[in-house]
């Protein structure tokens, strides 16, 4: 136990010595996304660099970009929680857009110019909620990793649903089975067989 109590001092004094840090990492997002500096800049050298593209910026090795990943940057601004709705905003901006489609559901050929340019759109209400209640989901949203519904379900803040065919019994029994547990089965058997 002594063991276990010299490596909870330590993990506890690297956070402790880590906390200004943190918040200076944060001050520097701010300011980096307020100027949108990330776009252009001069390296070290006095090489221009551009990016169109925040996540770019962000994987690019240094001192063309942050080398590091999207989800490193959510995490160090994670307590401030302004900033990290800054970022999270500026990252769902830079989330690229699905293939515009014709009216009759084809996808444009390559080099038209698609009619309405995309528009990121705001934060939803459970995106939100992600960001104040869950925000390790939230970042893996905002990273691509996981769809807004499956965070909102892995959460708790939505019941998990699934779909049932129901043209042929047996296939809607096969859908039930992967999805049910044994003592669910048993209860919807007991529960539809009231009704006969």
């Amino acid at each position: 136990m002594t063991e276990h109590g010299r490596i909870v001092a330590e993990v506890s004094a690297v956070i402790g010595e880590a906390r200004p840090t943190l918040a200076r990492a944060a001050t520097g997002v701010r300011a980096l996304l307020d100027a949108e500096a990330w776009r252009e800049f001069t390296g070290p050298g006095g090489e221009l660099v551009e990016h169109g593209d925040l996540v770019e910026f962000i994987t690019a090795d240094p001192p063309r970009g942050l080398g590091v990943t999207p989800g490193l940057v959510r995490a160090l601004v994670a307590d401030d929680l302004d900033v990290a709705a800054q970022l999270d905003q500026a990252l769902l901006a830079a989330t690229p857009a699905p293939p515009p489609q014709s009216e009759e559901g084809e996808t444009p050929e390559e080099g038209e110019t698609p009619e309405a340019a995309h528009v990121p759109a705001p934060e939803t209400p459970a995106l939100r909620r992600l960001r104040e209640d869950a925000p390790a989901l939230h970042s893996k949203v905002v990273a691509g990793e996981l769809s807004t519904n499956a965070a909102m379900v892995q959460a708790g803040f939505r019941p998990r649903t699934i779909s049932v065919p129901v043209s042929r019994p047996e296939n809607a029994a096969k859908a039930l089975r992967r999805n049910l547990s044994r003592e669910e089965l048993v209860e919807l058997v007991t529960l539809l067989s009231e009704d006969l």
